[in-house]
């Protein structure tokens, strides 16, 4: 008997009747990702949902059992002069301006049942008359998994790379992270930390209750707002929906150990603040606060990565991901790392001739501006060709 699929909307911003479900998924999947648990998922619900009408689509076996689950949220984008219905997979699709961007994203499906749960997704997706299928963020085993379920499907994929501090790697050299770097970033951090303990003592400060993860959101906030309205950029907090999402979201997961806000100070003046995501035993940069000075010698952002991979190693956590970043912002990342691994932003168009036809125009735009000069090169004409990283990266940059 073919899988049995179940809808419900979410337009309400209210997710706790689907909890259940969700975290019994979550917590049987080791490598579900801090962008996929409950608390994330209800916050993000309840800040969108009455906006984007996601649904909510659980897969149950041919008892009745579910075996899997997911959001899908629908998008209209214009390309090639024709709407196109989007799927977005998960806690994604929100308008650019709004995008919070998330990695580490999967169908949440149980162990042995994941081939299953994507094809009954293929399934639904072909009777709903869907164009495309969007999943940002997913590993190469869950891309291998959509690829295989999504036959005669056309797949866009792009890929980029995520760096990671292995931390069990790093015990292994008796816990000191300078130990597994390059001659040149040791030397760059030991000459910043020599330059900082001369002002007084460094210190890593770690948020522990609601009160306290806010108002070190709020200072990340306000570093983070100085330092990219001096490129004339917004940053990563200027949608309010966004700065609402991560406030209710800090002030509920912090104290459950879901959310990790860093303050590193000298002398008590705050350098950096840092706002990571955990799930799993695994450490997730998303966003910073940093304190730039004249002196080119300092180095606060990796001087305050280097002490969180620390502080997470004296908590036994098993990694410490740096994320993805826009192209030329992750140098500093793969120099703190032990590890890189690869992540891809899934496009898949449905068969037929809308896609044959969309496709032929996109050929035909692309092949007149490579001969036309920069001036005269056509407008994408509301097709979304600009990456997503370049769009919404959030300034995830030291």
């Amino acid at each position: 008997m073919a899988t049995q699929i179940l809808v419900r909307s979410l337009a309400d911003g209210k997710f706790a009747t689907s909890e259940a479900l969700w975290t019994e998924l979550f917590g049987h999947m080791s490598d579900a990702g801090p962008f996929l648990a409950p608390r994330w998922t209800a916050t993000w619900v309840r800040i969108f949902g009455p906006s984007l009408r996601p649904e909510l689509v659980a897969f149950c076996d041919h008892e009745h059992r579910p075996i899997g689950v997911c959001l899908l949220t629908a998008r209209i984008r214009y390309g090639a002069l024709l709407p196109h219905v989007r799927w977005h997979l998960n806690t994604d699709g929100e308008p650019d301006s709004d995008s919070v961007v998330i990695e580490h994203n999967r169908l949440l499906a149980s162990v042995g049942r994941e081939a299953e749960v994507h094809a009954a997704l293929a399934r639904h997706a072909g009777h709903s008359r869907v164009d495309e299928l969007r999943v940002s963020g997913i590993d190469e085993s869950a891309v291998a998994h959509l690829l295989q379920a999504f036959p005669g499907w056309r797949a866009d994929v792009e890929w980029r790379e995520s760096p990671f501090v292995r931390l069990d790697a790093v015990r292994a050299l008796g816990g000191d992270h300078l130990a597994i770097l390059t001659r040149n970033t040791r030397a760059q951090l030991r000459r910043s930390l020599a330059r900082y303990a001369a002002r007084g003592a460094v210190v890593v400060h770690a948020a522990g209750t609601a009160a306290e993860a806010e108002s070190m959101l709020l200072e990340l906030m306000t570093l983070h707002k100085a330092r990219w309205v001096a490129k004339g950029m917004g940053g990563g907090f200027a949608s309010p929906r966004r700065r609402a999402l991560h406030t209710a979201f800090v002030r509920e997961a912090t104290p459950a150990g879901e959310a990790q806000l860093l303050r590193v100070t000298v002398a008590g003046e705050t350098i950096a603040v840092l706002y990571n995501l955990v799930a799993h035993g695994k450490v997730n940069f998303y966003q910073s606060g940093i304190r730039y000075e004249a002196d080119r010698h300092l180095r606060p952002g990796m001087v305050a990565h280097h002490l969180a991979v620390q502080h997470n190693l004296a908590l036994g956590m098993a990694e410490y991901d740096f994320l993805t970043s826009a192209p030329g912002q992750d140098r500093y990342k793969v120099s703190l790392s032990t590890d890189v691994r690869r992540l891809g932003w899934v496009t898949l168009y449905a068969p037929g001739w809308r896609t044959r036809y969309f496709f032929a125009v996109r050929a035909i735009r692309d092949a007149v501006a490579r001969k036309a000069p920069p001036e005269f090169q056509p407008s994408v004409g509301g097709e979304e060709r600009e990456s997503q990283f370049a769009r919404a990266s959030h300034g995830r940059a030291p």
